[in-house]
């Protein structure tokens, strides 16, 4: 997320005012459906796709992707 520039808060309003994705959704997939919600941030209109993981009662997110930037990242 802080290499995409995405904060939780973004995080947080494209799980509750995205799209859905169905062509970058996996319900089927495991151990937990994997869900793609993509929007502009209110914040800094980052155009985000953020894929969501739906374990029992818990999302957890599984990666941001900025759809207009590309970044760079080392995640070691």
């Amino acid at each position: 997320m802080d290499c995409r520039q995405v904060t939780e808060a973004e995080v947080k309003d494209i799980l509750e005012n995205g799209r859905l994705n169905k062509g970058k959704s996996d319900p089927a997939d495991r151990p937990c459906p994997s869900y793609a919600l993509e929007g502009y941030s209110k914040s800094d209109n980052q155009h985000l796709r953020i894929v969501f993981g739906q374990c029992g009662d818990v999302t957890k997110v599984i990666t941001c992707i900025d759809l207009d930037h590309d970044f760079t990242c080392n995640c070691n």
